[in-house]
C-alpha cells in the first residue's frame, strides 16, 4: 500500500484579489509606461505653457501691467482688413497677466484645408503685426501631451485615451494592491536596490494620489465625445441639434450666410468695455468678429478663464453693425458645466502662480512615480537572474526602452529650448 505525498495531491491555493490586482497592476503600467511618462513630463512643463513661449521669443514686448483689453481689441480689428482681406471669421485673442502679447487667427478663401488657417502675433499698445521667430514654444509640449506630434491627430488622441485608460486601472488597482500603502509612504530606505525602487514608487504614489486620480479622469473627459459618441448620436440626430450643442460647450459666432451688403463694424471697444463692467477689467479673454465688413457682422465677447475654474462659454453677443447687445450667455446645462469644471481642473489656467507650482510639483511627482514603476519592473527580474550581466531578450528590451525613455525625453525637450 503507498502513501501518497501531500505535497503532491495538495489543492493549489486560488490566487487572492491583491495577487490579480498586483499582476494587472504590473503589466497595465509596463505596457503604457513609456508613453504615459512622456504624456505626464510634457503635460507637467505646459502649466507654464505660456511663459515657455514668452522666454523663446525674447523679442515681445514685456509689459509691465495687462492693458486695457478694449483698447487692444480695438487696435487689432482696425488692423485685420489689411491683413485678412476676405476672411469670414476673425478670432482674437486678448493679452493677461500670463500673456503679454495679443494675437489672432483667421480663415484665409483663397486656401483650403488646414493651411488655410493664417495667425499673427500683435503689438497690445498699437495693434500693430510683430515679426518674431518661428516657434511653436510651449504649445508644443501641449499639443504633444495628447497627440504626440509625429502621427495623425486622431489616432495620437484615441492613443493618449487608451493609456489614460490604463493608468486610471493602474491606480485603482494599486491602491489595492498596497495594503500599507499610507504606512509605506513615510518609510524610504536609501541603497537597498530592488528595495529603495519601491519605497520611492510608493511614496510618490501616495504623494500625488488624488491629483493624479483628478488629472487621469479628467483627461478622460476633455475627449469623451471622442471616444464614445453614441450618446450624443442618439440624443441629437439632426445637424441644427448637434450644432446646439457645440454652442452650449464653446463659444462660437452663430451660423448664417452674409448679406452682401457692406457695413462699417461698429466700435468693438464699447462691446468690450461692456463685458469689462460685468466681468471685471481684466477679465475679458478674446473677440470673435463674423462676417466682418458685412450688414450681417456678429461679434462674441468672450470671458477669460484665468478667474474661474470652469471653461464652460460665458460670452455676450452684439451686432456688428449697430453694437446692439443680442444675447448674454452666463450659463450652461448642468451637464456642460460639469464638464466644464472638470476640464478646467485638468487644465488649470484658473491657478495663480503658487497654485500652479503646485500642479507642477505633484504633476512632476506623477512623471517620477511613473519613472520608478518601469525602473522597479526591471530591478526585480534583474535581481532573480543566474547571471545580471546576460539578461533575457524581455528584460533586454525593457531596459533600452526605459534608458531611451526616461533619460531621452528629458534631453530631448531641453534641446528643444
Amino acid at each position: 500500500m503507498s502513501i501518497a505525498s501531500p505535497t503532491r495531491n495538495a489543492p493549489v491555493k486560488a490566487r487572492g484579489l491583491r495577487q490579480t490586482m498586483s499582476d494587472l497592476h504590473i503589466w497595465v503600467g509596463l505596457l503604457a509606461g513609456w508613453i504615459l511618462y512622456a504624456m505626464f513630463l510634457t503635460g507637467t512643463v505646459s502649466y507654464f505653457r505660456e511663459e515657455i513661449s514668452q522666454w523663446m521669443r525674447p523679442e515681445l514686448p514685456v509689459q509691465q501691467q495687462v492693458p486695457d483689453a478694449a483698447e487692444v481689441a480695438q487696435h487689432i480689428v482696425d488692423t485685420l482688413p489689411s491683413l485678412a482681406p476676405g476672411s469670414p471669421l476673425w478670432t482674437i485673442y486678448l493679452p493677461d497677466r500670463r500673456n503679454t502679447v495679443a494675437s489672432a487667427f483667421w480663415n484665409n478663401p483663397r486656401i483650403s484645408g488646414r493651411r488655410g488657417f493664417e495667425r499673427a502675433i500683435f503689438d497690445p499698445a498699437s495693434g500693430t503685426k510683430i515679426k518674431a521667430r518661428e516657434t511653436t514654444g510651449g504649445d508644443f509640449f501641449y499639443a504633444f501631451h495628447y497627440q504626440f506630434h509625429y502621427m495623425p491627430v486622431l489616432w495620437g488622441r484615441w492613443l493618449a485615451g487608451l493609456c489614460a485608460m490604463f493608468m486610471l486601472v493602474a491606480i485603482v488597482s494599486g491602491v489595492i494592491t498596497h495594503k500599507k500603502i499610507f504606512v509605506d509612504f513615510f518609510m524610504f530606505r536609501w541603497g537597498k536596490g530592488q528595495r529603495s525602487w519601491l519605497d520611492a514608487h510608493n511614496a510618490l504614489s501616495v504623494f500625488g494620489l488624488p491629483f493624479h486620480l483628478m488629472i487621469t479622469y479628467s483627461g478622460l473627459i476633455t475627449l469623451m465625445l471622442l471616444y464614445m459618441p453614441w450618446g450624443i448620436d442618439a440624443a441629437f440626430k439632426s445637424p441644427a441639434e448637434r450644432q446646439e450643442l457645440v454652442e452650449e460647450m464653446r463659444a462660437r459666432v452663430p451660423s448664417g450666410r452674409p448679406r452682401g451688403e457692406k457695413a462699417e463694424l461698429a466700435s468693438v471697444a464699447d462691446m468690450v468695455r461692456q463685458a469689462q463692467a460685468r466681468w471685471g477689467r481684466d477679465n475679458v479673454g478674446g473677440v470673435i468678429v463674423g462676417h466682418p465688413g458685412d450688414a450681417a457682422a456678429r461679434v462674441v465677447v468672450m470671458r477669460g478663464n484665468l478667474h474661474r475654474v470652469s471653461i464652460s462659454p460665458d460670452y455676450l453677443l452684439f451686432d456688428g453693425t449697430t453694437g446692439k447687445l443680442l444675447q448674454v450667455k452666463d450659463r450652461v446645462g448642468i451637464a456642460a458645466e460639469t464638464r466644464g469644471v472638470i476640464y478646467g481642473l485638468h487644465l488649470g489656467r484658473f491657478a495663480d502662480t503658487t497654485v500652479r507650482w503646485l500642479y507642477f510639483l505633484v504633476s512632476l511627482a506623477g512623471t517620477a512615480m511613473v519613472g520608478t514603476g518601469l525602473v522597479l519592473w526591471t530591478a526585480k527580474r534583474r535581481a532573480k537572474l543566474p547571471d545580471p550581466d546576460r539578461p533575457y531578450f524581455g528584460l533586454w528590451l525593457v531596459q533600452r526602452l526605459n534608458i531611451a525613455t526616461i533619460a531621452g525625453l528629458p534631453l530631448a525637450m531641453a534641446a528643444f529650448l
